[in-house]
């Protein structure tokens, strides 16, 4: 019998707090009855996920107190950068640097656990983001859209955010190339985000967004929101049984609406519209789905370690 090759699941924490802009005194409830959702539902089939938490977040004592327990749980905590700028890939080193750092040391300091992955806010990369993590000793990095399909993606982040500050910082980007001429399977990179290297370099597990090919969208959560959960379930079976490379990337919007927050706030994502219950009955479709492939689930981290092996 074949053996199954072992997945993952990716949250970013995107969390509500980054998206509306980080106001006094919110309590953002993705960190607490949100997350409580996919607790009560990964719970059921004894899964531990990969968090990627924003370094600002957690300056909030009950955030941090929060993450710390999810840690305690078994749970990878991993980085997201510090403030979620959209073109970090577009930043000099100093500030790149600083947005890296400041959330490592505070995840360290909330877990007493260095983190080892990382995922840039929309995918946006750089040799800078790279180095950074070399030297920090980090085991992955998941920043690559390996697909045409960006372009897509762009537009409709952009679109999203009409109106918003964020809507320059979206339309800053300058790694296109990176996407479109890397690898579609996990990969080593040295500080020059360059694929070719020596044994003796300094180099990062590359694990791009999973994709059936350049030409066809990556599958992520969201693709649900955008085409339909039919042609979502059809294409994450299709994923999960040809026993290839594969990890599930999902963000609190997923599970969390404007149900969870006052009307006197203003949410650009238009997946926040769909009521609550009937994202509950999804993540549980989407995870029901997962259990029956009979592929392990194990975090990214130890994803990152089973693929550095074969490599």
């Amino acid at each position: 019998m074949k053996k199954l090759k072992p997945i993952s699941i990716s949250l970013n924490f995107d969390s509500i707090n980054e998206s509306l802009g980080f106001p006094a005194k919110f309590k953002d409830p993705s960190y607490f009855k949100g997350f409580d959702r996919v607790i009560d539902v990964i719970n059921k089939y004894n899964i531990k996920i990969s968090i990627f938490v924003i370094g600002k977040d957690l300056k909030n004592k009950e955030i941090f107190s929060r993450v710390r327990d999810w840690s305690n749980d078994g749970h990878e905590i991993g980085n997201h950068s510090w403030s979620h700028l959209h073109n970090l890939g577009s930043l000099n080193a100093i500030k790149t640097n600083e947005e890296i750092l400041k959330t490592h040391e505070i995840i360290y300091k909330c877990t007493k656990k260095e983190p080892k992955g990382f995922i840039s806010p929309s995918w946006n990369i750089s040799k800078e983001i790279i180095t950074k993590l070399i030297d920090l000793n980090y085991t992955y990095d998941h920043s690559i859209f390996p697909s045409y399909g960006l372009f897509l993606t762009y537009i409709k982040d952009a679109f999203n955010h009409i109106g918003s500050k964020r809507f320059f910082r979206i339309i800053d980007r300058k790694d296109w190339l990176h996407h479109f001429l890397l690898s579609t399977e996990p990969f080593f990179v040295n500080k020059y985000l360059k694929k070719n290297i020596t044994r003796e370099d300094n180099k990062i597990l590359i694990m791009p967004l999973p994709t059936k090919s350049k030409f066809h969208i990556p599958l992520w959560y969201t693709i649900g929101f955008v085409f339909g959960w039919k042609f979502f379930f059809k294409s994450l079976k299709k994923f999960l049984n040809n026993n290839k490379y594969f990890y599930l990337l999902f963000h609190p919007a997923d599970f969390t609406s404007n149900q969870d927050i006052s009307f006197k706030y203003k949410n650009y994502l238009q997946r926040f519209n769909v009521p609550i219950n009937e994202k509950i009955n999804i993540l549980n479709k989407v995870f029901k789905i997962i259990s029956e492939s009979e592929r392990k689930c194990i975090k990214m981290n130890e994803l990152a370690n089973y693929y550095k092996k074969k490599l």
